[in-house]
């Protein structure tokens, strides 16, 4: 029991004064302590990253879509508007002069 009071209060000792790596001989390995530990920082940033990016793209595909349903709705209305007999009907109830041409349009050559 003594013994392993001594361990835990060398242990200690050794982690207060920045010695406990080098007891327990890991000091060799430490590149590759390291470089897991980059590895594994690198794919959280990753991971990160990849979130952020779907995160985006859903929120483009919602305004994709209510840019598609904008974009029919005007479709319809100019769909409506473009006859001849609507034109001429708003130009008539706006109190406008304007009527349809009674001949085609002139075309200038230089």
């Amino acid at each position: 029991m003594r013994k392993v009071i001594d361990i835990i209060k060398n242990s200690v000792w050794a982690i207060l004064h920045g010695e406990f790596l080098l007891r327990l001989r890991i000091d060799k390995f430490f590149p590759h302590i390291l470089w897991t530990f980059l590895l594994f920082w690198g794919m959280i940033l990753t991971s990160m990253m990849v979130q952020k990016t779907l995160v985006q793209v859903e929120k483009n595909k919602d305004v994709l879509s209510e840019m598609k349903i904008y974009h029919a709705q005007k479709t319809v209305q100019i769909a409506r508007l473009g006859r001849l007999s609507t034109v001429e009907q708003l130009l008539e109830e706006n109190g406008s002069e304007v009527t349809l041409p009674e001949k085609p349009a002139d075309v200038i050559r230089k």
